[in-house]
């Protein structure tokens, strides 16, 4: 299925099949694996995936797409080895799975990744926009480093595996994309509490911590985009 592209959605689609194979193989699947897909759209990942001896699950709320996929692998869904559900994946209620990969739309990655750190799994393949893999990963200091880093480095460790040029997209997108890696790590922290914070002291970072807060603890002095995640944890920690 090609064309008639929603812009509901933000969907661009890879056809480049060496790059999606390379997606694949960074999940490191092994035998009686299960895979959550986010979003199969035309099914370039689908279709590597179900060639493995793995059970899959796609969530892919466009119905064109739900009932292209659904007609093309109604063997492996009779099987039992594939699973296709009509709803946003941010509508999905999580749950454990050993892999999780997907080429998501631009306009929901914040949303998604965060989602996604709500499931429980062993490694996530994104591709995701280019400058939002570099934000993700910005070392502090830095013009990238941002509330996002920190929420996002709190609860998991993300890298940037290889990055891909916006040629290998229908239509072609105005920007390239990453591919990352996730896995998550433990943490002790209210995150909704310390995500207040930090919307609090990112949203005037220009200021020192002890103007922002009223604050004379550990970093004081600091701007908050000078602190790394640890950092910035003791301060929460002082409040």
């Amino acid at each position: 299925m090609t064309g008639n592209f929603s812009k509901k959605y933000g969907q661009v689609f890879l056809n480049d099949k060496n790059l999606a194979a390379r997606e694949v193989r960074a999940l490191g699947l092994k035998p009686s694996d299960s895979v959550l897909e986010i979003g199969p759209g035309n099914g370039i990942l689908t279709d590597l995936i179900l060639s493995e001896p793995v059970k899959l699950t796609a969530i892919e709320p466009d119905h064109r797409f739900y009932e292209n996929l659904s007609i093309r692998y109604s063997e492996e869904i009779r099987s039992g080895k594939f699973k296709i559900i009509k709803e946003s994946f941010l509508d999905t209620e999580p749950s454990y799975y050993n892999h999780i990969i997907g080429n998501i739309p631009y306009n929901l990655s914040s949303p998604i990744l965060f989602r996604l750190l709500n499931f429980d799994f062993d490694s996530a393949i994104l591709m995701v926009q280019k400058e939002f893999a570099i934000r993700l990963v910005a070392m502090s200091g830095t013009k990238d480093y941002s509330r996002l880093t920190v929420n996002a480095s709190v609860r998991s460790d993300i890298k940037i595996l290889f990055k891909v040029t916006r040629k290998v997209f229908s239509p072609v997108p105005n920007v390239d994309s990453a591919v990352i890696s996730i896995k998550k790590k433990q943490f002790d922290i209210d995150i909704e509490s310390f995500d207040k914070f930090l919307a609090k002291i990112f949203s005037m970072r220009r200021k020192k911590l002890s103007t922002i807060l009223n604050y004379n603890g550990p970093f004081s002095e600091n701007r908050p985009g000078d602190l790394d995640v640890n950092q910035l944890i003791i301060v929460y920690s002082h409040l």
